[in-house]
């Protein structure tokens, strides 16, 4: 009888785990026992009721009564070590306490009349309320009147240092950190124009995360802001804590392999993006902002080409594309040659890789496989242990068991030069999700390039390309300007003109 009833418990909890969890519009009726979330009691008593059991065994949760001369009862309400406790004291608790001590015998119709606090928000529905009362604000209910919410925050927050992930020689030493309202200020000093336009969202129905969508007014396609808007209000997962959750929902592809946004945690990349016409999407608690829409050679540019020369910032360009094509198929047509069409080689060449082959074990391809398994497992060891491990790591992994694997006979010097360059290659790109999607398909070439030959290495490009041509970032094309072709936006990627003096 008592495995009986145990079983039937787990069977419970399986079915709860499957169900749906309710929305938190279902659970403020359920909790408050009202049909109806937009109306507010203007009675202290009710009010009160309610917000013990919305907050009931939360003992950060705290109220404050003060009864006035007037006989109406002053209630607040505020979440501990959420408020700035001076404030507090010098804009409600010591104006009230001056207006008993007067013994001022007026009635007050204005929550204004008896604080002298300069941010005062009225509060339309329980939603409202509760969430308010949750960021930092203070409620305050004066009996009959209808309650406010007055802005007086004090979150503990990052003071505001160097990027960590995008490193640069020139332009400013200063990065986004993990507070939304403050990355917005931060934008706002880069762009002290009127046009720079922000809307709000409030997004997870659990987390509540702050979320804000800068655009410049007269620059952007306001299509594009309301197509972003709509997908924001459309998230209905219960918790968005940072950006790389919530981009998935702002993808028109959220399947494709490749980057169809780029995050940046430096000011000048996003308010240069601005500039352009796109729009920028900041989440509270996390360090990078989203920048939408993008094509694919939006993410080999980084805002330091400003600081560059043309033709600097033209080779560097180069260098990157071209050192994204090696990253993507070198190992793949190292196999290809090797296993299939060595007579394409020239001789010398072909014999030099023979002989580094002699006594080899593995086929190429096995070959191949192992050591680029071996490369990202180390990349991914060294990035995920503490920073002066990982450097030591990376150093003992590289060196110490490259040297002793070639000299063991386990793998080809030849091979060894072929990983390397390919690990070199795929670093110089500026967007670490396209060095994340370069990884995929170079195991998807090398898988093909090891059964068909440069045949199947043919194959994988066009699959590859025509993937690309079809992607989409926010209905804007991937491939832009190079598929649709626009030879004056292509030609600009690599030279642009300098900058006309006025005359």
């Amino acid at each position: 009888m008592f495995n009986n009833s145990k079983s039937k418990k787990k069977n419970d909890l399986s079915n709860d785990t499957n169900r749906p969890l309710p929305g938190y519009q279902e659970y403020l009726k359920r909790k408050l026992d009202i049909e109806e979330t937009d109306e507010l009691p203007t009675k202290s008593e009710k009010l009160h009721q309610m917000l013990d059991r919305v907050f009931q065994d939360s003992d950060d949760f705290q109220a404050r009564i003060l009864v006035l001369p007037s006989k109406q009862q002053v209630t607040i309400y505020y979440m501990n070590r959420l408020i700035d406790n001076t404030l507090l004291h010098d804009w409600v608790i010591e104006p009230l306490n001056k207006r008993i001590n007067d013994n001022n015998l007026s009635t007050v119709s204005e929550v204004q009349e008896a604080i002298q606090a300069n941010q005062i928000k009225k509060v339309s529905n329980w939603k409202q309320l509760i969430q308010q009362c949750l960021t930092g604000h203070l409620i305050l209910h004066v009996e009959n009147l209808e309650p406010v919410s007055i802005v007086i925050a004090s979150f503990e927050k990052r003071n505001i240092s160097d990027p960590t992930t995008e490193h640069q020689v020139y332009g400013p030493k200063m990065g986004f950190i993990e507070d939304s309202r403050s990355n917005v200020s931060i934008l706002r000093k880069f762009i002290a124009d009127p046009r720079l336009k922000m809307k709000e969202f409030f997004v997870g129905t659990l987390s509540h995360t702050h979320v804000a969508l800068l655009y410049l007014d007269e620059y952007v396609d306001l299509d594009l802001v309301q197509l972003v808007s709509e997908r924001l209000h459309n998230i209905t997962d219960d918790n968005v804590v940072s950006s790389g959750q919530l981009e998935k929902y702002l993808f028109d592809h959220p399947m494709s392999v490749f980057p169809q946004s780029m995050k940046t945690e430096r000011p000048d990349n996003a308010s240069y993006a601005l500039s352009q016409g796109k729009v920028i999407v900041i989440v509270d608690n996390s360090t990078f902002a989203i920048i939408l829409p993008i094509a694919h050679f939006d993410l080999f540019l980084t805002s330091e080409d400003n600081f560059l020369q043309v033709w600097h910032k033209t080779l560097l360009r180069l260098i990157r594309m071209s050192s994204l094509i090696i990253a993507t198929i070198f190992p793949a047509l190292y196999v290809a040659l090797i296993a299939f069409h060595p007579e394409l080689l020239p001789s010398t060449l072909a014999l030099t890789i023979a002989e580094a082959r002699n006594n080899i074990p593995f086929t190429a391809s096995a070959e191949a496989f192992m050591m680029i398994f071996a490369l990202d497992v180390l990349v991914e060891s060294s990035m995920r242990l503490p920073q002066v491990v990982g450097q030591t790591v990376g150093i003992v992994g590289g060196l110490v068991i490259g040297q002793a694997a070639v000299e063991a006979g386990v793998v080809s010097s030849t091979m060894i030069i072929v990983v390397a360059s390919t690990a070199i290659a795929s670093f110089t790109t500026p967007s670490w999700d396209l060095v994340s999607s370069v990884r995929v398909c170079r195991y998807l070439l090398l898988l093909l390039a090891a059964s068909l030959g440069l045949y199947g290495l043919s194959i994988g490009l066009f699959i590859i390309f025509i993937h690309l041509c079809h992607l989409t970032s926010l209905s804007k094309p991937y491939l832009s300007p190079l598929a649709p072709l626009n030879p004056k936006e292509l030609l600009q990627l690599f030279i642009q003109k300098p900058p006309r003096k006025k005359s």
